[in-house]
């Protein structure tokens, strides 16, 4: 009889401890950054901006051909600036400039990760992105979890030429309970990045970009934010690619994005 209880016991309180660790561990399930200062390839200029609360975040910037728009991009919740600098590369041989923004607690730069965190950082680098190009049509990129910084970022603002979202989610709280259905994650979350809620009252014309077969944020998110945009185009691309364009070996998501760049925002 002891041993039943015992056994009745441990299962009752499993879930709390389930629960526990979920909120306490949130943030080294959200956030997977490359906190090694990143390499300044040929090329690229190695920037430094101040946030609001006074950090220093270095970052990576490619000057546009004369006329032409800037991508200011905003990378997944893995790695760093560093590994996107062959996408970035691709973009400018395009003739587009290309910010490289690196958030706080990856890539070298100091501070912890956080939504609230990210905001700040995405704030400072617009500025900064309008005050070295002001005569570029400003165009704002979001991988993976950046599609919720970017989201939010163009909420309600004026002057973005277009946005790109390559494999958004609707948000970190809808992914949550697709793993975890049986758990309050909706109370248990500190990081929602919200992206789907957003979108009506972005402005500017949004290209979606998603993979059919994409393991970490399904197809079914992609879908639902570009029905969610005032004016969207969605281009899905077969296979599991995470993100859709960095990791596309065909090459077909960053030709989506150049078409959709030219129809909208010109060259």
């Amino acid at each position: 009889m002891r041993r039943v209880l015992t056994t009745l016991a441990v299962l009752a309180v499993a879930p709390l401890i389930v629960v526990g660790l979920l909120w306490a561990g949130q943030e080294r399930m959200i956030f997977i950054p490359d906190r090694r200062a990143f390499a300044t390839p040929p090329g690229w200029v190695r920037g430094t901006l101040r946030t609001e609360d006074g950090l220093d975040l270095a970052f990576l910037a490619v000057p546009p051909a004369p006329g032409a728009p800037v991508l200011l991009h905003f990378h997944g919740n893995g790695g760093n600036v560093e590994h996107r600098t062959t996408l970035g590369a691709y973009l400018n041989r395009g003739g587009y400039g290309v910010v490289l923004a690196e958030y706080r607690g990856y890539g070298g730069n100091p501070g912890r990760p956080g939504e609230e965190a990210f905001a700040r950082d995405a704030a400072a680098y617009l500025a900064w992105t309008r005050a070295r190009f002001p005569d570029s049509a400003l165009v704002l990129w979001g991988e993976s979890l950046g599609s919720g910084v970017v989201a939010r970022l163009a909420e309600n603002r004026d002057g973005i030429a277009a946005l790109v979202l390559e494999s958004p989610f609707t948000s970190v709280a809808d992914l949550a309970r697709g793993i975890y259905p049986f758990l309050p994650t909706d109370m248990l979350l500190r990081h929602r990045f919200e992206t789907l809620s957003r979108l009506p009252a972005i402005r500017a014309p949004v290209l979606v970009v998603g993979s059919e077969r994409d393991g970490v944020t399904p197809a079914g998110h992609a879908r639902r934010v570009a029905e969610a945009a005032r004016d969207a185009r969605l281009e899905m691309l077969p296979g599991t690619a995470h993100p859709a364009v960095l990791n596309d070996e065909d090459g077909r998501g960053a030709q989506a994005v150049l078409a959709f760049l030219a129809r909208r925002v010109g060259r």
